[in-house]
């Protein structure tokens, strides 16, 4: 009885976590995963795509985390075996249970006798005679045949041949997956190696190698994880040790507020409960503060100990073919969490005092005064950045018979040598900087470049070394100050379409997408980390390990993100205009071109590095598809059908030493 007893609730457990589809609620039938590796029965996905046929992104029901379906189609993703191999043994196993109280029936035969065995081989409860039909016939003889009685006690485990699944090629149905590529990320057949990987570029191991790099690799990000959730949970410790402090200064602070209360309790009697009153106000929201803290804090904890459990199970449960398979999945999954912060609440909040008055019962102190007055002093001294008056110092339109028809992306060297792209001419265009004949002021000289290896560039910019950097098709090419090719290197994501590129100081390269995303790269190529965005990427810059940009399809408003795709903060923009390029000024100063579709009117207008809104600077800019800034502090505009540039006229003082910041 103990036994049966063990057997049921092991079983029911079994089937409560990992057997019922969340939509459904019933067992699983073909499950399917998605990219946050949450399994739904097939028919359940089907039925939510049918919702809304014409959208490829599923969100998922449990987390909201979005999927993409390859040509619109849920068959496009991939099933859960290792989840239908449990589902499998699982059954096996309720029908020995099920043979305690009732007959099993011999699956092989259509006599309706009893089953006294399982065949391993055949996957049949097979009879008496079955059995013995086994042992006569040659070719049935190696098949491994356990008794009923075996399974049922345990002494013989049922394991699914599904966990012994190895995929098959979709172009080469008679081949395994047997390689991987570690430049498509891809399991593949032997064929499709020779046939579509043989370039040199192409990295390509075994199974086991790759499955002990994709491992060690899914164990440092575990570790990463393990960190951010001891940095979690010590930010909970603090906030903890911080509430007991401000518990502590309450509690004294209320009883010397009654010992003086008591002396002169006749005439101050209603100040000694307004002041009561007051320090139980500033206690009560100093604790839902803490309290909100400790509930965010708690609710991240859970969520990185469940994806972890799942990434856990995940890597102990599924084939190597499996684990490679989602090796991208597992990676996207496990980097979001390495991303997760706790809410850490400042203990000034649990400063509170009571100062004792000479004609009254007193006053409360809530914060540190001399401190405070420090941090007084020290605004003081901000930077406070006003706006800045601009005028066209030069239009360039054509060079000799060749005209501008649409300049889209501009950048400048360090001597301020100007280089655009045109991409309807398909070719990059040089405006050097020359004395002009009255030799008052400078000019520039336009030339059309000629840069080989380039086939269909969309996108150019510099960095701090003087290489040119140019989107062209997948790839980014980089050359040198001659614009001769000096190094390239593919982009990631096949169906992705770049948009833009930027470089930072350290020359970290900063890619956006049409499709909402941002990919970040080492100066070599390397890929650092691919991140959402909450619109299309149509353009951005960099500024103090900051990425700004915006988005002429979603919305204006003005985006910012740290590194690892965090929000620092975003900005609205005037809903009447369209966004459009945009550039930050050597102080971190954000200018962003817009057209007011109302009005034909193109404008740039200025915000602080914090986004604080200051004016518009330019009137009539021309349709500003690109702007950038010269080392000599021009504003450069690519304008589509010319190239227009700018030169500050006014600049008021940006620093102050009043308090204009209070």
């Amino acid at each position: 009885m103990a036994a049966s007893i063990t057997v049921h609730s092991v079983l029911d457990k079994i089937s409560k976590d990992h057997l019922e589809c969340p939509i459904c609620t019933n067992r699983f039938i073909n499950p399917t995963m998605l990219d946050c590796l949450h399994s739904f029965c097939f028919t359940c996905l089907k039925e939510l795509h049918q919702q809304d046929p014409n959208n490829s992104i599923l969100l998922c029901p449990l987390c909201r985390k979005k999927t993409t379906l390859e040509d619109n189609k849920v068959e496009s993703l991939p099933k859960d075996f290792k989840l239908n191999a449990l589902v499998d043994e699982f059954t096996v196993q309720e029908q020995l249970m099920e043979g305690h109280g009732s007959e099993v029936k011999c699956q092989a035969c259509e006599r309706d006798h009893m089953a006294v065995s399982r065949c391993i081989d055949c996957d049949n409860f097979i009879c008496q005679e079955c059995q013995q039909a086994h042992q006569h016939f040659a070719i049935l003889k190696s098949h491994q045949i356990y008794a009923l009685a075996q399974l049922q006690s345990g002494v013989v485990t049922y394991r699914s041949k599904i966990r012994e699944y190895i995929p098959k090629c979709g172009k080469h149905s008679d081949q395994t997956l047997n390689i991987y590529c570690n430049t498509c990320q891809k399991l593949e057949c032997t064929t499709c190696t020779v046939l579509d990987h043989g370039n040199p570029k192409h990295d390509l191991i075994g199974i086991p190698e790759a499955l002990d790099k994709c491992k060690q690799e899914v164990a440092e990000l575990v570790a990463k994880a393990e960190k951010c959730k001891v940095d979690i949970q010590t930010a909970m410790e603090q906030a903890s040790e911080s509430r007991k402090k401000l518990e502590s200064s309450y509690a004294e602070t209320n009883m010397k507020i009654s010992q003086k209360a008591a002396k002169e309790r006749a005439k101050i009697t209603e100040e000694e409960k307004q002041l009561k009153q007051e320090a139980e106000s500033v206690y009560k929201d100093r604790v839902q503060t803490f309290e909100t803290a400790e509930a965010t804090n708690t609710k991240e904890v859970t969520q990185v100990e469940h994806k972890l459990g799942e990434v856990n199970q995940f890597m102990t449960q599924a084939s190597s073919h499996e684990i490679m398979d989602f090796k991208l999945k597992l990676i996207n999954n496990l980097d979001e969490l390495t991303k997760k912060q706790g809410e850490i609440v400042s203990d000034r909040f649990s400063f509170l005092e009571f100062e004792e008055g000479e004609r009254s019962v007193g006053r409360l102190v809530l914060e540190d005064e001399q401190q405070a007055k420090a941090e007084a002093q020290a605004k003081e001294h901000e930077t406070i950045h006003t706006k800045q008056e601009w005028k066209l110092k030069e239009s360039v339109s054509k060079i000799g018979n060749t005209i501008f028809k649409l300049a889209k992306s501009v950048a400048a060297f360090s001597d301020n040598e100007i280089v655009v792209l045109d991409t309807t001419h398909n070719a990059l265009f040089s405006l050097k900087p020359q004395l002009a004949a009255d030799k008052s002021q400078s000019t520039h000289c336009l030339q059309r470049l000629k840069v080989t290896g380039l086939t269909k560039p969309t996108a150019l910019t510099v960095d701090n070394n003087d290489h040119l950097y140019v989107i062209d098709n997948r790839e980014v090419k980089v050359f040198n100050r001659k614009y001769m090719l000096h190094h390239q290197f593919q982009l990631s994501g096949r169906k992705l379409s770049p948009s833009c590129l930027a470089v930072d100081e350290n020359n970290l390269i900063a890619v956006g997408y049409s499709q909402g995303l941002i990919s970040l790269y080492n100066p070599d190529g390397s890929l650092i980390r691919t991140f959402s965005t909450p619109v299309n990427v149509e353009y951005c810059t960099l500024y103090n390990e900051r990425i700004i940009f915006n988005s002429r399809t979603d919305d204006p408003d003005l985006h910012l993100v740290d590194y690892q795709g965090g929000k620092v903060f975003s900005v609205d923009i005037f809903q009447s205009e369209e966004s459009y390029g945009l550039c930050c000024d050597k102080d971190g100063c954000i200018f962003v071109a817009q057209f007011n579709e109302t009005t034909e009117n193109n404008r740039i207008w200025q915000y602080s590095p914090d986004g604080k809104y200051i004016g518009c600077v330019i009137e009539d800019c021309g349709y500003a598809f690109d702007i950038t800034f010269t080392p000599s502090g021009n504003l450069v505009v690519a304008a589509k059908t010319s190239v227009n540039i700018f030169q500050v006229v006014s600049r008021y003082s940006k620093t102050s030493h009043c308090n204009m910041l209070k």
